[in-house]
């Protein structure tokens, strides 16, 4: 083979395996399935994700409202699939994720006007019987709830505090 075409091949090759990773499909196997998959947004005309609560402490139980502001029914996925990540130097790190439940088969939706809640509460423990992955530390810091059963997916942005009782 010239050199020219192996670099060329080289080249090719690197860049696809780039590509592949970038896809989400990387063989980490800490990372969810749908990780890199899908956009991520804060915001969507025809859905919106709020919460319940105004200070969220660690340990406790919080409430997300997801909330079809459209003219047509959203899938939600497969019984709602949803991912927490925490904020660290920067980049957002999987805290806990619903990958046993993110399936293609089933689907929920919303209709319109239709609101929905998901519950998560956070201690490791609790993370562990909601979440089929927990990895990492739950500290204070700033955290991200994800919807990862829509297109794009939604996502709310969060500040968690001590615990009460640790106060």
């Amino acid at each position: 083979m010239q050199r020219r075409t192996y670099l060329t091949s080289l080249a090719l090759g690197s860049g696809g395996l780039v590509g592949w990773t970038a896809l989400g499909r990387s063989t980490d196997d800490t990372r969810p399935e749908y990780y890199g998959q899908e956009q991520i947004v804060d915001e969507r005309d025809d859905l919106t994700i709020s919460l319940r609560e105004e200070t969220v402490h660690l340990g406790d139980t919080v409430t997300f409202e997801v909330t079809n502001t459209g003219d047509s029914p959203i899938s939600l996925g497969c019984h709602n699939p949803w991912a927490l990540q925490r904020e660290s130097d920067g980049d957002w790190r999987h805290v806990a994720w619903t990958s046993d439940r993110f399936h293609r088969l089933c689907l929920t939706r919303l209709e319109p006007e239709g609101t929905t809640v998901e519950q998560v509460t956070l201690s490791r423990a609790a993370l562990a019987d909601q979440a089929s992955t927990v990895e990492g530390d739950l500290s204070p810091g700033r955290y991200r709830f994800l919807l990862i059963g829509t297109s794009p997916y939604l996502a709310l942005e969060f500040g968690v505090c001590e615990d009460v009782e640790k106060s």
